[in-house]
């Protein structure tokens, strides 16, 4: 019995040990299993419960991570162990326990925080809320979400308050980028480019005379349309003296900062591919309408020749002559070729079929980049490559263009880190469009053309021909002369007279930093900004004489070549120091060193007399003998020492310091020294203030004084210009203008005061400025004693004011959980004002034009004003003379307008529903003049439809006065009673409208406009089809952009299409392409 039970108790502790062992084992498993990784997913909201995408989650002390996406959804893989980290600019960072597989996490707003960071004058990343200036920053994705346009600067017009772009329609043209005014009256006022600290050329190497419209003449763009816009992470506009007063010199025009992406944390390589294709049509509201009730001829006749054949006056470039009818059959140019299907006929006498609108081919772009990016906790990297291919609305004009960079930041210990950036472009253009009055097809069209000509037959026949300048405005076809009389084929021109350029372009840099201690860091960057350029110019034989080459004499056929070379190198050396104090007061500081060494190098050569081989473009096929190469051999230098103190106040008060020297080798040696300083401050208000409403405030002031650039190299000594010799003797001649070695930069004051607020937890906000700046010591000629073999010479003298608001507004009109629409509202005005000249003169003769007008600059008028004839006024009515004409003013020094704007403006929507997103900007200028040469002299010649209507009568006003024609114009005769005198003699050109009869003043426009400038709509595939395809999102986006001038006052041209960048980009309208409505489609995926 004793056995029994001692066996039963004996099995019952087996069976306890076995039970322990089990629940044991169990728990480990658990534990490994629970160890293992598994997925994580969730959503992550904001307080109001709205999802927030791009949210970075983090696995604690590991590199993996993730992001939210589209729906603030995210997936990750963690243990039950591990916490997740959840952070975003603007929210307070978040840690999660990873416990569950399923997570819904809340963050919170950070108001302070919610001002975030921004990237500042060298680099420097600073809080928002400490800086004492007005900055505005644009991120990448908002930067060009409409259709790729080959030049970045164009995709922040409308954008920013208180900067102006100039875009023009030139193909690969430049872009103009003024902040806050004109402040240098004859020198540079772009802002300064600079890419990740590093300053970038920015340079428009146009020939001197291609600004002012004299023709035969290219815009060869500016150096800044070679950023990549796939690198830009995001731009930062520094606008005040003070916010970029550690660039000194280089800076008084404001800066824009260009951050470059960089590789993201992440498991795994990431890589991003987008293709986009874009398909631009001629917009026609910014091309003329022509009439077609006359055809060729100044006048109303028709020639005849010895058979008795009617013969269309060919040699006449004017459309005012006999009426069409198609009863009446003339031999046109098309009767003089035996390319033409017309050859020997005379043909119906009515408009060409074709007229000049055909002539434009459809713009295509090609964009397609590729991006490489990865990264864990000591290093990332992201490598691009886009390959950009575009042709233009000109026959036989593309661009070709390819872009490589890459990017690397690595840390090598906690104390020691680099990094590199690199980027490589190669560039090719044919067929950029000509400039200006003279040998430019556009003017060609818009000025003088026959109504009667069809441009497809003018392609047939150049075509047919195999090449040759067979052209509808020949010389004397009733002779035999069939030469052009003043115009080419426009065939023959773009395909024989074209120009070409080629781009090799690098930059990039190497920065390495120390941390000596937490407060203090070291920091050396070595970058390089190099590009060569070759650019040729062709004029076939055959070709009308026009300017050309070196001496610019008319000639019929020649070539041209310019090799140009630049290189700039800047050392930089920096000590950053941030450290607090005690509890309340914080410090950060820097002080640094920067060598700048620039090289320019161009050499400019062409033939001379023609060609003596046709088609052979090379400088040893010259006629004449070639004339001596005009050399540039430009080398400057400026060493610099900088500094700057921020010291806050319990996170609410906040002022800085800077100042910089700059020594120049272009100045005399004894004085080359110039001071750059500015002070600022800063006052939270919303710290002080606990409103549920006030999400942020903020008052801040600032004063700077920097130097407004360089003076341009060589003006401090005389040199001497070589001509060609006479005989054996060498010829050296000094110039006209004397220089002057006690010459100073323009120097500028500025002083500001803004405010920013936030409300309603950020749905609604303020950003405004108030500025006001004084810009002395202008630099200009006056006149001189001739007895020192000049009539001029170069001073310092006068100055130049500017004021002005800058507003900039967002507002989230809806939020819910599904739909989303933000606004953002930025408008600015800018008075200019010339304060003084120099004594004894009031007024600064800026460029000269063709067809009579000047541009100026007046004392107590805005730069930039309009001078030229006008008419004669009683009591503010015009007065007609007893011919029915106007009475002129002749007076060349009537204020007839200004190019300056009274204000700017641009609002951009946000629309999100779901996966999708709409987007559109609206683009504004108020006011502002422009003169037009096309509309002086092609309403004279009778091409536009306007001047071919039924006058008041009911009549055709080109019939003669006893046919019941002519025009009563509107205004007084001289005893001041109203005029009903009609236009005499109305049936010859220009006698009713246009140069011959009205002032300058009839041609001057307001340059105003409204344009929705970009528009697109983007599909964000949903997550759960992006993860079938094995991708980590898919994008699918229509885009566009110049989609519809709304509101303007120029005829038949955008108020925009300037001649090329500069202080006089937007005075004058001439020969310019029409504007471009360019949509496309982009498809971006990532994986």
């Amino acid at each position: 019995m004793w056995n029994l039970e001692q066996l039963i108790q004996n099995q019952l502790k087996m069976k306890l040990k076995f039970n322990g062992f089990l629940v044991l084992l169990m728990v480990l498993l658990t534990q490994i299993t629970f160890a293992q990784d598994r997925t994580v997913t969730g959503t992550v909201t904001d307080n109001t419960g709205m999802p927030i995408p791009g949210v970075n989650v983090l696995v604690k002390g590991s590199s993996t991570g993730t992001q939210t996406d589209f729906d603030g959804k995210f997936k990750i893989a963690a243990t039950p162990g591990n916490f997740l980290v959840f952070s975003y600019i603007g929210m307070e960072t978040t840690e999660v326990l990873a416990s569950s597989t399923t997570l819904s996490v809340k963050m919170k707003d950070n108001s302070v925080q919610l001002e975030g960071v921004v990237v500042t004058a060298l680099g420097i990343t600073r809080e928002k809320k400490s800086l004492g200036y007005a900055t505005q920053e644009i991120s990448g994705a908002d930067l060009n979400p409409g259709a790729t346009t080959g030049n970045f600067l164009n995709d922040l017009s409308g954008k920013a308050a208180g900067v102006s772009i100039k875009r023009n329609n030139n193909f690969g043209g430049s872009t103009s980028i003024v902040s806050r005014g004109v402040k240098n009256l004859t020198g540079n006022n772009q802002m300064l480019i600079v890419v990740d600290g590093m300053p970038l050329n920015n340079s428009t190497t146009n020939q001197s005379n291609q600004s002012t419209g004299r023709g035969t003449q290219y815009d060869y763009g500016n150096a800044a349309m070679n950023v990549n816009p796939d690198d830009i992470e995001s731009v930062n506009i520094l606008k005040g003296a003070a916010a970029s007063a550690l660039y000194g010199w280089q800076a008084g025009n404001g800066v824009v900062m260009i951050t470059t992406k960089k590789g993201k944390t992440k498991k795994g390589m990431g890589v991003t591919v987008s293709s986009e294709f874009t398909t631009g049509t001629v917009d026609k509201s910014t091309f003329p309408e022509f009439q077609d009730k006359y055809g060729a001829g100044y006048a109303n006749y028709i020639d005849e020749d010895a058979d008795g054949n009617l013969v269309a006056p060919t040699y006449d470039d004017a459309s005012y002559g006999s009426p069409f009818d198609p009863n009446l059959n003339v031999l046109q140019w098309t009767a003089y070729t035996p390319y033409s299907d017309s050859y020997g006929k005379a043909t119906p006498w009515i408009a060409g079929k074709d007229g000049p609108i055909t002539f434009f081919d459809t713009a295509n772009t090609f964009s397609n980049s590729v991006s490489f990016e990865d990264g864990n906790e000591k290093t990332n990297f992201v490598l691009n490559y886009n390959n950009l291919n575009q042709t233009g609305i000109m026959p036989n004009s593309e661009m070709k263009q390819n872009t490589m960079s890459i990017k690397v930041n690595h840390e090598f210990t906690d104390k020691l880190s680099t990094s590199v950036y690199a980027n490589y472009l190669n560039s090719g253009t044919v067929g950029r469009n000509s400039t200006g009055y003279n040998d430019n097809i556009m003017s060609n069209f818009r000025q003088w053309w026959q109504t009667n000509v069809d441009l497809t037959q003018q392609k047939d026949v150049y075509f047919r021909s195999g090449g040759q300048n067979v052209t509808w405005n020949m010389l004397d076809p009733i002779n035999g002369d069939y030469s052009p009389a003043y115009w080419d084929n426009p065939y023959f021109t773009r395909y024989q007279n074209f120009q070409s350029d080629n781009r090799n372009r690098f930059t990039g840099y190497a920065k390495v930093n120390y941390k000596f201690a937490d407060w203090i860091t070291a920091s050396f960057r070595v970058s390089t900004d190099t590009y060569a350029d070759l650019r040729e110019e062709r004029r076939a034989n055959g070709s009308v004489a026009a300017e050309f080459g070196i001496a610019r004499n008319d000639e019929k056929s020649g070539y041209q070549r310019q090799n140009i070379n630049f290189s700039e190198q800047n050392y930089e050396g920096i000590l950053s120091f941030k450290k607090n104090i005690s509890e309340d007061i914080s410090f950060s500081g820097l002080l640094g060193g920067n060598i700048l060494r620039t090289s320019y190098t161009s050499i400019l050569a062409s033939t001379q007399g023609g060609l003596i081989v046709p088609k052979l473009y090379a400088l040893t096929n010259s006629v004449d003998k070639v004339p001596f190469p005009l050399e540039a051999d430009n080398q400057s230098g400026v060493n610099s020492v900088f500094g700057s103190a921020s010291f806050g106040y319990k996170n609410f008060l906040y002022i800085d310091g800077t100042a910089r020297l700059d020594d120049f080798s272009t100045l005399p040696y004894t004085d080359s020294d110039i001071w750059t300083m500015g002070v600022s401050g800063g006052f939270v208000f919303s710290s002080l203030i606990e409103q549920e409403w006030l999400s942020f405030g903020k008052l801040r002031g600032s004063f700077a004084e920097n130097p407004q650039g360089n003076i341009a190299l060589h003006s401090l000594e005389d040199t001497y210009t070589k001509y060609d010799p006479f005989g054996s003797n060498q010829l050296y001649a000094l110039p006209t203008t004397l220089n002057n070695n006690q010459l100073k930069p323009v120097k500028t004051r500025t002083q500001e005061v803004g405010l920013e607020l936030q409300f309603l937890d950020r749905r609604l906000g303020l950003d405004a400025s108030l500025y006001k700046s004084l810009s002395s010591n202008q630099i200009f000629d006056v006149s001189y004693s001739t007895a020192t073999g000049a009539s001029k010479r170069f001073i310092n003298s006068g100055s130049v004011e500017n004021k002005g608001v800058e507003l900039v507004l967002n507002a989230t009109i809806v939020r819910s959980k599904d739909f989303t629409w933000d606004m953002f509202i930025n408008w600015s005005k800018n008075e200019n004002t010339v304060v003084e000249l120099t004594e004894g003169i009031e007024n600064l003769l800026i460029a000269s034009y063709q067809g009579g007008i000047t541009v100026n600059a007046s004392v107590g008028e805005p730069y930039g004003t309009i001078k030229g004839t006008d008419y004669k006024y009683i009591d503010g009515q015009k007065v007609i003379g007893t011919n029915g004409y106007p009475i002129l003013n002749t007076s060349t020094t009537n204020v007839i307008g200004n190019i300056t704007p009274d204000w700017l403006g641009g609002v951009r929507n946000s629309f999100t529903y779901k996966n999708w997103q709409l987007g559109f900007l609206i683009d504004m200028q108020k006011g502002g003049d422009i003169w037009s040469l096309d509309q002086s002299y092609g309403q004279a010649t009778g091409l536009y439809a306007e001047g071919a209507g039924l006058n008041d009568l009911g009549n055709p006003m080109r019939n003669t006065i006893a046919n019941g024609g002519g025009v009563i114009h509107p205004g007084v005769q001289a005893d001041g009673t109203p005029n009903t005198i009609r236009t005499a003699a109305p049936d010859q050109y220009g006698n009713i409208m246009g140069y011959r009869r009205a002032p300058n003043k009839a041609f001057v426009y307001d340059a105003g406009y409204v344009k929705l400038r970009e528009a697109n709509i983007t599909f964000s595939m949903p997550a759960k089809y992006v993860e079938k395809m094995s991708l980590t999102d898919m994008k699918i986006s229509l885009v566009g952009s110049n989609l519809w001038i709304i509101d303007k006052d120029l005829p038949y041209a955008d108020p925009e299409s300037g001649l090329s960048a500069g202080n006089l980009s937007n005075a004058y309208s001439v020969g310019s392409l029409p504007t471009t409505r360019n949509i496309g489609c982009n498809v971006t995926i990532k994986f």
